[in-house]
């Protein structure tokens, strides 16, 4: 009986373990649309951590994104109109500059601002989606999704 109970107190604690290290490779997925001379965001506030951007270009011309703050520098690549791109960042507690790196399109309106407040601070600010998929950097050149 006792090493019956000690096995089932094993598995219990291996799968534990399991949903643990799953929550953990999770990361939050804000949309971000670009157009002549605007960026909208999904969210404004995003937990520190593992963050995805799924980039959306609906305007007419090519545009890209950077971001910016609390140790982070990263950009896309161009992105043509009608395409999408997604860049991963880990985001610590502070607060990022988004912007479009195209000459002159920052100076037109194409910025943003996104914190990553304190854990007692909380979130808020729009739709934040949380997923568990893998990463990386890529640009879709084959049409896009449509986001609605």
């Amino acid at each position: 009986m006792k090493i019956l109970l000690l096995a089932a107190l094993a598995l219990a604690g291996a799968a534990v373990a399991g949903v643990v290290a799953h929550a953990s490779a999770s990361k939050t997925t804000i949309r971000v649309t670009e157009r002549e001379y605007k960026i909208g965001l999904s969210a404004t506030h995003a937990p520190a951590g593992p963050v995805r951007f799924e980039i959306k270009n609906t305007g007419k011309y090519a545009h890209a994104l950077a971001i910016a703050g609390a140790g982070v520098s990263k950009k896309t690549a161009l992105i043509k109109p009608g395409k999408s791109a997604v860049l991963l960042v880990t985001l610590k507690q502070g607060a990022y500059s988004l912007w479009c790196p195209v000459p002159g399109h920052a100076a037109r309106g194409m910025k943003a601002k996104l914190t990553a407040p304190t854990p007692a601070g909380g979130g808020g600010g729009g739709a934040v989606t949380t997923t568990s998929s893998g990463g990386g950097t890529t640009t879709d050149d084959g049409g896009g999704a449509a986001w609605g």
